[in-house]
């Protein structure tokens, strides 16, 4: 069953919202307690699996969102694990993912 672009916007914000509800805790927590850091990079990961699937057509609707690095970004967290950067994920977590939800909000789904 194929999911609509707008089912995958709604699932980006849900992650986004969850995700924010960590960042929260800062990055102390994000970097000493195991399942904060976990969530956080998964959430990521689910943004970035989300929006891979995003029509052709919608993505160059959005020209501004670095699709790319953001599926680029998922891919690294799922099957590079040994090279993640801790400070690039809060970088996503913090900056990235916030903006991207902005881009959204601001769109007429």
């Amino acid at each position: 069953m194929n999911r609509s672009d707008k089912k995958r916007i709604e699932d980006i914000l849900e992650f986004a919202t969850k995700l924010s509800r960590y960042v929260a805790k800062g990055f102390d927590e994000f970097r000493a307690e195991e399942g904060s850091g976990l969530a956080i990079e998964r959430l990521i990961e689910l943004i970035g699996e989300a929006s891979s699937h995003l029509s052709e057509d919608f993505k160059t609707s959005i020209p501004d969102v670095a699709w790319k690095d953001i599926a680029g970004m998922r891919v690294l967290l799922a099957h590079a694990y040994h090279r993640v950067d801790f400070e690039v994920v809060w970088t996503a977590a913090t900056v990235s993912v916030p903006d991207l939800v902005i881009q959204i909000k601001n769109l007429e789904l």
